[in-house]
Formats: C-alpha cells, structure tokens, sequence
C-alpha cells in the first residue's frame, strides 16, 4: 500500500474520530454504504474524486488534508504560506484539469 493511502485512511479515522462520528455517521452523511466507508478505513477499496470531497466535507477539512501526514509536517499549509492568493487560484486550476483531464482518461 502506497504511503499517500495510508495517510488518507489514517487521516479519515483521526478526523472521524475528532468530530465524534462513527463509519455509520460519516457514511449516512456521504450517502454511502456503511461498508463502503468500512472498506476505505481497513485500505480494501480506494474511494473516487467525489467521495474524497465529500468526506473531507463532511469532515470540514480540506481534501488534501486527508493526504499529508502529520509526523512529516502539512506540506499543503507550508505551500498555502509561501504563495499569494492569485498564485494558489492558479495552481488549484492547474490541478483541478489535471485531475479532470485523468479522471475522464480513466473513463476511457
């Protein structure tokens, strides 16, 4: 298992955990199956684009923070710091294709 999903599912426990909900709660509110959320936190399925930002929603986190560990320091906040809103407006686009571009690949 790649280390980025194993920072995802430990980041969705520990944020689960801290708001008090359960994989039943966070499922319901993801209109997800219980077993779904069940699933990504043991690492047996890995879930879409969508449902990383509806978890991360209903979280109230943002998405990339589910991906960064916290022993090796939030790269996204150092990034977050060094950039001006413009610079991060322009990055964020860029990765939004990215991933809209990869996302329609995959559909192929």
């Amino acid at each position: 298992m790649a280390d980025y999903h194993k920072c995802f599912i430990e980041n969705v426990k520990f944020y689960r955990k801290q708001k008090g909900m359960s994989q039943a709660q966070l499922a319901e509110a993801c209109e997800v199956s219980n077993g779904t959320i069940g699933n990504i936190e043991c690492g047996m399925t890995k879930p879409s684009f969508d449902l990383i930002i509806q978890i991360a929603n209903k979280l109230e986190v943002k998405p990339e923070s589910l991906f960064f560990s916290p022993e090796n320091g939030d790269f996204a906040h150092e990034i977050s710091d060094k950039l001006s809103k413009n610079q991060l407006k322009r990055v964020k686009k860029v990765l939004s294709s990215a991933i809209y571009e990869a996302v329609e690949e995959l559909k192929k």
